[in-house]
């Protein structure tokens, strides 16, 4: 299968082949009703079903029946081991069997179909009801053994997972982690295998198999506490790299789940609700530093004001920042060519911060132009209640001066040459 590991992964056409489903669903529709029949005629001969016997008795004979019919069901058993892809030290050849996570993947939620077919819902009990309760003891035998080396390499992927591969130590340009990255095309292989065969509209439910979902979770789980893990370490630069990191990583967990469809959507709604969270979060505190930063003397100034505001009311603040030194501060630091200077840097330091795979920086960009609008709208109000002064240039015109500084920065033939490599960043992504 997709590996995520994989640091020269084959071209995705080779990587993206479905298994064979056709042999799985021949060898379980011709074999288990050969199956079934064996063990009632098995259970009838003997007469191991008899409806006086008490349970413990019941459960002997069931035994009894389950080793016969193993004894003549040997080949049945082999084959199916072969077809469903599991590992086996050595073949009829004395040739070791190589193992295929994806194939027993895939076998396991045919496996788990196919058990709807032999559940005794008409309650007949006797050799038919005996029949059909070997057969899925049959089934989930063979359903135990694909999960468990399924999960095998899980586990594996999980172990690389957390060793964060490819994360720089100050976790500055750290961009999309390869796990992350990687993550959604093993999805996109897990639903095309899952899909062969099948009709066009079928759509495998697997957040109702409990097995696949649960692994699979645990892997999407895991991505979060390494990325988590990277943020939080002592050389990650904690200013701003560390927000950073968890934007970009929870912001493309999140919309190349959603662009799978409802299907991943429904199985990963939990990891989603929390990368949206984290992404909220982390993006809130970076824009903040961001604006912290570049408008310092302006941010002191109306901070100090407005804590000085709620001490005194608004006709005493001058009192304690005289109007001219308030006046002096602004025609210092928000003039409107100052104010296009500075965010003009503010843009290009985020588009700096923010790698292009990630396709997070019109997002951010959108997001800032909205805080810098909420805070110079609140600096606005704070200059006229209290010096009745007028803020040049007002919210509004910081809101278009942002604009076109995105437009300025990304002139329209630069636009479209990055537009298109951006698209092409992000299907190598999902190829990967």
């Amino acid at each position: 299968p997709v590996s995520l590991r994989s640091s020269n992964p084959p071209e995705a056409s080779a990587m993206m082949k479905p298994v064979n489903v056709e042999d799985i669903e021949a060898a379980l529709a011709e074999m288990l009703p050969l199956i079934a029949r064996e063990a009632y005629f098995t259970a009838a001969l003997f007469g191991l079903s008899s409806r006086h016997l008490d349970g413990r008795q019941k459960k002997r004979n069931f035994e009894a029946a389950k080793k016969s019919v193993d004894n003549s069901s040997q080949y049945f058993r082999y084959y199916m081991t072969r077809i469903c892809g599991i590992a086996s030290e050595m073949d009829a050849e004395g040739k070791k069997v190589k193992g295929d996570a994806m194939l027993s993947l895939v076998a396991s939620i045919h496996l788990n179909e196919s058990m709807d077919g032999y559940i005794d819902r008409h309650k007949k009990g006797g050799d038919h009801s005996l029949s059909l309760a070997y057969v899925r003891a049959t089934i989930l035998d063979l359903r135990k053994k694909v999960d468990k080396q399924w999960v095998i390499w899980v586990e594996d992927q999980i172990k690389w997972i957390r060793s964060n591969p490819g994360v720089p130590l100050n976790g500055k340009r750290a961009g999309i982690f390869a796990s992350v990255a990687r993550f959604p095309s093993y999805l996109d292989h897990v639903f095309i295998c899952c899909k062969a065969g099948r009709s066009k509209d079928h759509s495998p439910n697997l957040a109702k198999i409990k097995v696949v979902s649960y692994y699979l979770q645990k892997m999407a789980s895991a991505l979060f506490a390494s990325l988590n893990e990277c943020a939080e370490r002592e050389t990650t630069d904690q200013q701003y790299a560390s927000n950073v990191m968890r934007m970009e990583n929870s912001y493309f967990f999140t919309q190349s789940i959603k662009q799978r469809g409802p299907d991943a959507t429904d199985l990963f709604q939990k990891q989603i609700t929390g990368a949206s969270a984290i992404c909220k979060q982390s993006t809130d505190a970076y824009l903040g530093w961001m604006i912290k930063r570049e408008f310092k003397a302006m941010h002191s100034l109306f901070s100090n004001i407005s804590r000085i505001r709620k001490d005194v009311g608004d006709a005493d603040v001058p009192i304690h920042v005289p109007r001219a030194q308030f006046v002096r501060t602004l025609q210092k630091e928000s003039s409107r060519e100052i104010m296009k200077e500075k965010i003009g840097v503010v843009y290009a330091r985020m588009e700096k911060h923010l790698s292009e795979s990630g396709g997070l920086l019109p997002v951010a960009w959108k997001a800032l132009v909205k805080v810098l609008y909420e805070w110079f709208g609140r600096w606005e109000k704070l200059s006229t209640s209290c010096y009745k002064f007028i803020l040049e240039p007002s919210a509004i015109d910081v809101v278009r001066i942002a604009k076109a500084a995105s437009g300025v920065a990304m002139a329209p033939s630069n636009r479209k040459g990055v537009s298109e490599s951006r698209a092409k960043n992000q299907s190598a992504s999902i190829e990967i």
